[in-house]
C-alpha cells in the first residue's frame, strides 16, 4: 500500500465526517415535519458508517504494511 492510498482514505474520513455533520445540523435545525427531515437524519448516519469503514481502512493500511517489513 503505498501513500497515495492512505491519503485516500483519510480524505474520504474526512469527507464523510463533514457530510455527515452538515446533514446533521441541517435535520437538527429544520422543521421536523418535513418529509427531508428523516432522510436526512439517515444521511448523516449512513455517512458517520462510511467515516468509520474509511478509518478501520486506514489502520489497515497501516497494519499491511507493517507486516510486510517484518516489524
Amino acid at each position: 500500500m503505498t501513500k497515495r492510498a492512505i491519503r485516500i482514505a483519510w480524505v474520504g474520513v474526512g469527507l464523510c465526517l463533514t457530510v455527515g455533520v452538515i446533514a446533521g445540523v441541517l435535520a437538527l435545525l429544520g422543521p421536523p415535519d418535513q418529509p427531508w427531515n428523516r432522510s436526512l437524519r439517515e444521511l448523516s448516519t449512513l455517512m458517520d458508517v462510511a467515516a468509520l469503514l474509511f478509518w478501520i481502512a486506514v489502520f489497515a493500511i497501516y497494519w499491511a504494511r507493517k507486516q510486510r517489513r517484518g516489524d
